[in-house]
């Protein structure tokens, strides 16, 4: 580390030769623990690589001198470090490692640690994410610096606070998580769903592991199918069924139908009866087909009631149901026979009947409907929702607007919109 520096950096550190108060080298510098759940943590010991072994010192028997670490007494006066279960090793459990950047919401790696002299001690600051960062660890950042500035070219610094972080990796040999879980469970459903999209199934299970099952359910169905298997395979199984409760049915469906068939049976059995009942029926349809694509949740009202009753109707099952776009009218044996848009109704005389201002001839589709024909009549007729009924007109389901999407759009130009029914 050059002498001097006010700002050092870990990589500048490491590797260092470290004397003790005589004088006498005792050691090099391998690595630096600080307590892992405060904002800006003051270095709290010291690991020396010493004839083969490594030795903690507690900061207190440390001097900070020019920028160089020192020792405040003689070798063998050391007293070893005790450790403690808030311990975090910057070098072996932070340097190299993912960790999730709250405020800009993505995964980025630690290419070095910024650190800062106060009162004597050394804290933590920032993460360098930056290529000079990487740079630097290699020991070449300063001629690449030169050879740049002659062409009056920079490289971008990229640092970002350390109380702004959540280290990834858990257990003995990782990091333990710095902060609450509810840091994450802040962000909004689509915030984590890029996060964990870029993990791998074992991270991305990790990040949601603090989460409740809803906002679990909404942060798996946003991202890849390939990663939500992967996620939902990798934990509890009890964990994995609650999970697979709170999303929509197609979506669990689609999952499960993914999944190798024990493990999807498994799953199915650990779930609600009724929950389970419906997941099971979507997959029994063809995959390519209107059934095997629609959600079964949605809202139906009787024909014979008035506009003020439907109201009321839908006010009392609307939370059980993720969106509601239109309202169908079905007979006594679920045949549909009109609808209403949300809009329509609220709009409406409260005393006029549903069956004189509901819309009759409606659009739809059956069980068998090739997914493609479904999409290009949403896309066509601009619906949000278009019913699914059998050979009977009985209402089966309905497939929503987002999953005409999935459909009709590339993964990639679907994930440049805006999440607008959701």
């Amino acid at each position: 580390m050059p002498r001097g520096s006010p700002m050092p950096y870990l990589s500048e550190m490491l590797d260092q030769p470290v004397r003790d108060a005589s004088g006498r080298e005792v050691g090099r510098l391998r690595d630096l623990i600080v307590p892992v759940d405060v904002d800006y943590p003051a270095v709290a010991a010291i690991v020396l690589a010493r004839d083969g072994d490594d030795l903690a010192i507690p900061w207190s028997q440390v001097h900070l001198e020019d920028s160089q670490l020192r020792l405040a007494v003689d070798a063998d006066q050391v007293t070893p470090y005790p450790g403690s279960d808030q311990d975090l090793y910057l070098r072996r459990q932070v340097l190299d490692r993912q960790i999730i950047d709250l405020n800009g919401t993505r995964v980025v790696r630690v290419n070095d640690l910024h650190l800062a002299r106060t009162n004597g001690q050394m804290r933590l600051v920032s993460v360098d994410i930056s290529t000079p960062g990487l740079l630097r660890r290699l020991g070449i950042e300063r001629p690449i610096s030169s050879v740049l500035r002659r062409f009056r070219l920079s490289l971008p610094q990229r640092m970002i606070a350390w109380q702004d972080i959540d280290p990834l990796e858990s257990g003995a040999s990782g990091v333990r998580l710095r902060v609450p879980q509810e840091d994450l469970a802040r962000l909004h459903p689509a915030d984590i769903a890029a996060i964990v999209s870029q993990l791998d199934q074992y991270h991305a299970e990790q990040a949601i592991s603090g989460l409740d099952a809803e906002t679990a359910a909404e942060a798996i169905s946003e991202v890849d199918p390939e990663l939500q298997v992967a996620v939902l395979e990798a934990m509890d199984q009890e964990r994995a069924a609650d999970i697979l409760e709170e999303m929509d049915p197609d979506d669990a469906a689609d999952i499960l139908d993914e999944m190798d068939e024990a493990r999807a049976e498994t799953l199915l059995g650990l779930m609600q009866p009724e929950e389970a009942e419906e997941v099971r029926e979507l997959l029994g349809y063809p995959e390519n087909s209107a059934g095997g694509i629609m959600t079964t949740e949605y809202v139906t009202i009787p024909p014979d009631i008035t506009v003020a009753q439907a109201i009321e109707r839908v006010r009392q099952e609307a939370g059980e149901v993720g969106d509601v776009y239109y309202l169908y009218v079905v007979d006594d044996e679920d045949r549909l026979l009109g609808v209403l848009s949300l809009k329509e109704l609220v709009l409406a005389e409260p005393n006029a009947l549903v069956r004189d201002v509901m819309h009759r001839d409606v659009l739809k589709v059956d069980l068998y409907s090739p997914q493609e024909r479904v999409a290009q009549m949403v896309a066509k007729y601009n619906l949000l929702a278009i019913p699914v009924v059998d050979e009977n007109n009985v209402m089966r389901g309905i497939v929503t607007v987002d999953d005409a999407i999935d459909i009709l759009l590339p993964t990639a130009w679907k994930k440049r919109l805006p999440r607008i029914f959701h």
